[in-house]
C-alpha cells in the first residue's frame, strides 16, 4: 500500500447535519449502545482517502435514519489504525504507542473499506495479541481493489471509430499484429514533467535482475561495474521496449512516485511485444494532469477518484498466475486485494441488529466511483454524495436492512413447517429467514433471497454463503447442489475456475496425477520427449535406444540435466551411448559402453571426445581407462619394434628344429603356447562382438585386446596421432611387414653365402637360411596369428548401426561406415583379407593336399616347408590345422555377418566351437595326449562362456552372470597354465627324473616297448597261418568299432601305408621318412 500513502490524511469530511431522508429516524429519536450500565454511540471507523469516505458515510446515514442509533464518526490514515481501534486501543494511530493493554472496552464498532491483504500480518498480529477484543471481519464489501493499466475511453472511442482498435486487450498492442503507436502522442513531448532515469526503479538492480532473468533481454539493461544490473535509459527519461527500440514508433507509458507497476509493466511490454516507453512523472500534479492533457497509457489504482473523468478503460491481461509471480514471472495481472469491512467483536451482542446489516451491507466498484465522482463534479459534501445515491439506488440498500421475511443475502426464505427451503412465498405462513445449507446459495429474489443449489462447475462447503464458489482450478463439478468439486483426472487438466468438465491433454500427453491446472501440468508420457520448445506446446517424439524419458520430458530438460518436478523426472543420455548438446536426440552408441557416461548429451568417460566417445587429444593416449599425455610413450615404440624385429629372426632358430611322429617335451610347450595365443585371440574377438558382456568378461576381454594387435592401450596414437586410418595401417602392417622382414633375412643370408666365404660362415656357425625353413617360419607366425590376422582385415567390415541410423566401425567408431576414411581403411583390409587370409588359407589347404603325396615322393624339402601346419599332429590327421584357422576365423566373420544380430553371433561362435569340439573329440589330433585333454577342456570353457552372454530382456540375474563369467576366465586361465605347467616339467626335468613322456602322455608308459613288439610279431605270425577266407569271415564277427579302429589308424601305423587318407600304395613309403623331420 506505500503508493497509496499520499492519500492518508487525517481528516474529517464535511458532513450536514440535515438528514438524508424525510422519513428518517430523527437525531432525538435515535439509541445509544448500552454495555454494563454505560452509554455510548456506535463508533464509525472512517479509513481517510475518497473510497473509504464514500463507504462510510452511506453506512453511517442508514445506521442513523433506518436503524436509529447516534453515530460517532472517527477517520483514520490507514487501515492498520482501524484494526486496533476496533481491538479497543486508546491511541490507535500512534505507531510507537497504539494504547493497547489489558481490559480495553472499544468505542469503535464498525469500519468499512479496509485494504486487509495488503496488512495481513498485522491482523494476525492483532488477533494474536488481544484475542478478546480482536476485531472481525466480515468479508469482502462487495469489490476489490486492484491496479493495473489504463487508457481513457474517449481515446479508446477514438481508435475504434477510426480503425477498429479496440485498445482494451493487452493483443491489441503487440506489434505483430497492429500499429497502436499512432494513436498515441510521442513521448519526447513531455519530457520536462518526467524524472530522470536514475530517481527511477530503473535502477533498482534487484527488479532489474529479475526483469532480466525473465525475459532474457541483455539489450534492454546495462551492467554496472559493480554487477548491479539497471534498465538501458533512453533520452534520459524512458525505457523502450524492444519492439521500438530501433524506431520511435513507441506509445508513453506514464506512471507515478519512483515507478509503480514498473516491474511488471517492463516484463508485459516484453513479452507481448508492446511498443511502451516507460517513464515515471515528476511529480504527483504532473501525474494526474498529463493523461487528461494527452493520449497515454498509465497506470491508476481502484477504487480512487484521480482519474474518474477520464472514464478509463482497463488494459486486460492474463489472469494472475500466483506460482508465475512467486517465480518472478510478471507477465499476468497482479493480484486484487479484497476490500473488507470489520466490526468490533462485541457487536453482535451490542446490537445484533447492526451485524446483520453489515453483514448484508455491499457495494459494487461502480457504486463507490458513482458517489466518488458525484463528490468531484460538485461541491457537495461525501454526506451529500451518499445521500444522492441512497436515494437513486432505494432497492439496493434495503435489501440490507434486517426483516424477519426480507431475507438478507446468505439466507433464504425456509418453510419451517415442512422444513425445507422454498423459492417464492406467496404464502408467508410459516416462512421465515434461514441461512443456505452447504452445496447453496443466497439469490435475491425481488426485495427478499431465496436458496439455490449451486449449479454445474460450482460447490459451496460452508452455509450461509452469498453464491456458490467456482471449482477452483484442477477441479469440475457436473452435478447440482454439490459441497466439494471433483478433481481432474489423469490425462485432464482445468486451467479455468467455475467449470463442469476437464479439459483433455494434448495428443500424446498425460499429467503425473490427479488436480491438474494447467497445460504446463501435461507432459509426455514415459518414453517419449517434447521437441517443441514452449512448455504448452507439445510434440512428443518416442526417445527410442540410448535415452531414459520420464514422464515430463523435454529438450530443455535432456540438455539442462534438471527438470521442474525433480530429479526423477529428468531425462538423460543412458551409459554407453552420448549425443551432441547441439542436436541431443541423434544418440550414437559407444563400443565399448563405458566409454560414455551418460547423463546430459556430450558427456564422454575419461577425457574422450568426438561423435561417438572415441579419441583423445592430440598428444594424448588411452590407457584403458582415460586420455594420458604421451609422454615417452614414442620411446617404446622405437626401442620395442627392433627388439620385435630381432626376436622374430631369432623364432627362425627357435622353431626349426627336428619334428618327430612323436611330440618332443618342447614341442609340447610350443603346443600349447599356440593354444594359449588362440584361446586369447578368441576372447578378445569375443569382446569384439556387439553382445552384451557381463562387465568383468568385458574388462577382461578389453584387457586381451593386444593379441589381436589392438595396441592402442599401448599407445599407437602417440605414434600415428589421432588418425584411424594410420592406426589401422600400422596394426594392418605388422603381419606383412615380419613375412617381410623374414624373407629380407633369407634374401641377405643367401647373398652372403655367395659373397663371402663359406668356410668363415661355417666357422661362425652361421648357415644360409633355407627357403622351406624360412616358409614354415612364416606358416608358424601366420598360423599363431591368423584369428588376429582376420579380425585385423575384416575389421573395416565390422559397421554396427547406431541409434540414428547412421553406421559405425566397432574398433573405430568415430569412423563412419561409407566415410573417406573408410573407404581407405577398406580397401587396406581387403588387401590384407585376400593376400594374408584368403591366400594364406588356400595355401594351407593346398599343402595339407599335397603333403602326403611330397612325402611318398621323398621331397622333404617341401614337407618341411608346411610342417608348421602338420607337425603338431598325428599322421592320420595331418589336416586338422585347417580346423584351427576355420576356428579362428570363423568368429571373425560372425561378427561381420550378424553385426545387428548378437544372438546370431552367439549361435555361430557356438556352432564353430561344437564342430570343432566334436572333431577334437572324435580324432585326438595332437601328438601330445595332455594337448588333446586341455584342448577339450578350453572348448568346453569356451562353450559356457559364448553362452554367458546377456539377451536383451533376459530374466538373468546380472549379479550371477558376471560373477559366473569371471569364473569361467579364470578357469580357461588355469586350464592353460596347468598345461603349460605340465609341458614346462617334463621339458625341463623329463630326463632327469624320467617323467616327461608320463607327464605328456598322461600315464605310465615304462619299458613296454620290447613286450609290445613281441606281442604284435607272434599276433602277426598267428594271422600268416590264416587263410585270407578265414580271416574276412573272423574280422566279420568283431565288433564295428574294433574294425573301425583297425581301418582308421591303428592297422595303417604297422604297415606306415596311411591308405585311408591316400588310397591303395604300392610300398609302405607314403609317410617314409616322415618320423624324423
Amino acid at each position: 500500500m506505500e503508493l497509496f500513502t499520499w492519500l492518508f490524511l487525517y481528516v474529517t469530511p464535511l458532513t450536514s447535519s440535515d438528514r438524508c431522508f424525510s422519513d428518517g429516524i430523527p437525531e432525538g429519536e435515535r439509541a445509544n449502545l448500552v454495555s454494563q450500565g454505560s452509554s455510548y454511540p456506535v463508533g464509525n471507523w472512517v479509513n481517510g482517502w475518497d473510497a473509504g469516505f464514500a463507504a462510510g458515510e452511506v453506512a453511517e446515514i442508514l445506521l442513523k435514519e433506518k436503524l436509529g442509533y447516534n453515530v460517532t464518526q472517527k477517520v483514520g490514515p490507514n487501515t492498520v489504525d482501524a484494526f486496533y481501534a476496533l481491538a479497543g486501543c486508546r491511541t490507535p494511530t500512534n505507531v510507537t504507542d497504539r494504547g493497547c493493554g489489558p481490559d480495553m472496552t472499544t468505542r469503535v464498532h464498525l469500519s468499512t473499506e479496509g485494504w486487509t491483504g495488503g496488512y495481513a500480518t498485522v491482523w494476525d498480529d492483532v488477533q494474536t495479541a488481544y484475542p478478546a477484543t480482536a476485531p472481525r471481519n466480515l468479508g469482502n464489501m462487495g469489490y476489490t481493489g486492484t491496479a493495473t493499466s489504463y487508457i481513457s475511453s474517449s481515446l479508446q472511442e477514438f481508435a475504434y471509430s477510426s480503425e477498429g482498435y479496440s485498445l482494451d486487450f493487452y493483443r491489441d498492442y503487440s506489434v505483430a499484429w497492429r500499429d497502436p503507436a499512432k494513436f498515441f502522442t510521442v513521448p519526447n513531448q513531455v519530457t520536462s514533467k518526467l524524472r530522470p532515469c536514475d530517481e527511477t526503479i530503473l535502477v533498482d538492480s534487484v527488479q532489474m535482475n529479475n526483469y532480466l532473468k525473465q525475459t532474457g533481454d541483455h539489450d534492454g539493461v546495462t551492467i554496472q561495474g559493480n554487477g548491479d544490473v539497471h534498465a538501458r535509459c533512453f533520452d534520459g527519461h524512458f525505457w523502450r521496449a524492444p519492439v521500438c527500440r530501433s524506431n520511435s514508433a513507441c506509445l508513453l507509458y506514464l506512471t507515478g512516485g519512483a515507478g509503480w507497476g514498473g516491474d511488471e509493466l517492463l516484463q508485459k511490454a516484453t513479452f507481448f511485444h508492446m511498443p511502451i516507453a516507460w517513464a515515471a512523472a515528476k511529480a504527483w500534479s504532473d501525474f494526474t494532469s498529463i493523461p487528461s492533457e494527452l493520449n497515454v497509457t498509465f497506470f491508476w489504482w481502484v477504487p480512487d477518484p484521480t482519474f474518474l473523468r477520464l472514464a478509463p478503460v482497463p488494459i486486460v491481461f492474463p489472469p494472475h498466475d500466483r506460482k508465475a509471480w512467486k517465480r518472478g514471472d510478471r507477465r499476468s495481472l497482479s493480484k486484487g486485494i479484497s476490500i473488507d469491512k470489520y466490526i468490533s467483536k462485541d457487536l453482535a451482542s451490542l446490537a445484533p441488529d447492526i451485524e446483520e446489516f453489515m453483514k448484508a451491507y455491499l457495494l459494487d466498484m461502480e457504486d463507490v466511483n458513482s458517489i466518488m465522482l458525484k463528490k468531484m463534479n460538485s461541491d457537495m459534501s461525501y454526506f451529500d454524495a451518499a445521500c444522492e445515491w441512497l436515494h437513486a439506488n432505494n432497492e439496493i440498500w434495503q435489501a440490507w436492512l434486517p426483516d424477519k421475511t426480507k431475507c438478507f443475502e446468505r439466507f433464504g426464505l425456509y418453510n419451517e413447517k415442512e422444513e425445507r427451503y422454498v423459492e417464492s412465498r406467496a404464502d408467508p405462513t410459516h416462512l421465515a429467514c434461514h441461512a443456505c445449507p452447504p452445496g447453496f446459495h443466497s439469490q435475491s429474489l425481488e426485495d427478499t433471497h431465496i436458496c439455490l443449489p449451486c449449479s454445474p462447475g460450482s460447490y459451496q462447503v460452508s452455509g450461509a454463503s452469498l453464491a456458490c464458489d467456482p471449482c477452483p482450478l484442477g477441479e469440475y463439478q457436473d452435478e447440482t447442489g454439490s459441497i466439494s468439486c471433483k478433481r481432474c483426472g489423469f490425462g485432464e487438466y482445468q486451467n479455468a475456475t467455475g467449470q463442469s468438465s476437464c479439459s483433455p491433454c494434448p495428443a500424446g500427453t498425460t499429467t503425473l496425477g490427479f488436480h491438474s491446472q494447467s497445460i504446463n501440468d501435461c507432459g509426455c508420457k514415459d518414453e517419449t520427449i517434447n521437441v517443441l520448445s514452449s512448455s504448452s506446446n507439445f510434440e512428443c517424439q518416442r526417445c527410442g535406444e540410448g535415452l531414459r524419458c520420464p514422464f515430463g520430458s523435454s529438450i530443455e530438460s535432456l540438455t539442462q540435466g534438471e527438470a521442474d518436478l525433480g530429479d526423477d523426472y529428468v531425462p538423460e543420455v543412458l551409459q554407453g551411448y552420448v549425443s551432441h548438446p547441439e542436436d541431443p536426440l541423434k544418440i550414437f552408441e559407444c563400443r565399448p559402453a563405458n566409454l560414455c557416461s551418460g547423463g546430459t548429451p556430450g558427456q564422454c568417460a575419461g577425457g574422450l571426445s568426438g561423435l561417438p566417445c572415441a579419441s583423445c587429444e592430440e598428444g594424448k593416449a588411452w590407457s584403458g581407462t582415460k586420455c594420458e599425455e604421451c609422454g615417452a610413450n614414442w620411446v617404446g615404440w622405437a626401442v620395442g619394434t627392433p627388439v620385435a624385429a630381432t626376436g622374430l629372426i631369432g623364432a627362425y632358430y627357435f622353431v626349426n628344429t627336428e619334428v618327430m611322429t612323436k611330440a618332443s617335451a618342447f614341442q609340447a610347450c610350443l603346443m600349447a603356447a599356440g593354444i594359449a595365443v588362440n584361446a586369447f585371440q578368441s576372447l578378445a574377438i569375443f569382446g569384439m562382438m556387439t553382445v552384451k558382456w557381463t562387465p568383468k568378461f568385458e574388462s577382461a576381454s578389453s584387457g586381451l585386446s593386444v593379441f589381436v594387435l589392438d595396441v592402442e592401450i599401448l599407445g599407437i596414437t602417440c605414434v600415428t596421432g589421432p588418425s584411424n586410418f594410420l592406426r589401422f595401417l600400422g596394426s594392418a602392417s605388422a603381419f606383412p611387414l615380419a613375412s617381410l622382414v623374414l624373407v629380407a633375412c633369407w634374401a641377405t643370408t643367401q647373398s652372403w653365402s655367395k659373397i663371402c666365404q663359406c668356410r668363415r660362415l661355417q666357422r661362425l656357425q652361421v648357415r644360409p637360411w633355407r627357403l622351406y625353413q624360412t616358409a614354415h617360419t612364416i606358416g608358424i607366425f601366420l598360423q599363431v596369428g591368423f584369428s588376429a590376422l582376420g579380425a585385423l582385415a575384416l575389421q573395416p567390415l565390422m559397421c554396427y548401426r547406431h541409434p540414428n541410423g547412421q553406421y559405425s566401425l566397432l574398433k573405430y567408431p568415430d569412423t563412419f561406415c561409407g566415410s573417406d576414411e573408410h573407404g581407405a581403411m577398406l580397401g587396406v583390409g581387403i588387401a590384407l583379407l585376400s593376400v594374408f587370409v584368403v591366400g594364406f588359407f588356400v595355401y594351407c589347404c593346398f599343402g595339407a593336399w599335397k603333403v602326403p603325396y611330397w612325402s611318398s615322393q621323398q621331397q622333404q624339402h617341401l614337407v618341411k616347408a608346411f610342417l608348421f601346419l602338420i607337425g603338431k599332429f598325428r599322421l592320420d590327421v595331418w589336416w586338422f590345422g585347417l580346423f584351427l584357422l576355420v576356428r579362428g576365423l570363423g568368429f571373425s566373420l560372425a561378427i561381420v555377418l550378424a553385426t545387428e544380430s548378437p544372438q546370431l553371433q552367439v549361435a555361430i561362435a557356438s556352432i564353430l566351437t561344437s564342430i570343432y569340439l566334436f572333431v577334437l573329440t572324435l580324432t585326438r589330433p595332437w601328438k601330445a595326449p595332455i594337448i588333446n585333454v586341455g584342448d577339450i577342456a578350453l572348448c568346453n570353457a569356451l562353450l559356457l562362456l559364448i553362452n554367458q552372454a546377456v539377451h536383451p530382456n533376459s530374466p538373468v540375474d546380472l549379479q550371477f552372470a558376471d560373477d559366473f563369467s569371471a569364473v569361467i576366465v579364470v578357469l580357461i586361465i588355469a586350464i592353460l597354465s596347468l598345461m603349460g605347467a605340465l609341458c614346462l616339467i617334463a621339458l625341463i626335468f623329463g630326463r632327469r627324473f624320467g617323467i616327461g613322456e608320463n607327464l605328456l602322455n598322461l600315464t605310465r608308459v615304462g619299458h613296454v616297448h620290447g613286450k609290445v613288439a613281441t606281442a604284435l610279431k607272434e599276433c602277426v605270425q598267428e594271422l600268416m597261418k590264416i587263410e585270407e577266407n578265414q580271416l574276412s569271415e573272423d574280422l566279420g564277427k568283431m565288433n564295428i568299432y574294433n574294425l573301425m579302429a583297425l581301418q582308421g589308424g591303428h592297422l595303417r601305423s604297422l604297415r606306415g601305408c596311411p591308405r585311408q587318407v591316400l588310397g591303395p600304395c604300392n610300398s609302405c613309403g607314403a609317410f617314409r621318412g616322415f618320423d624324423s623331420i
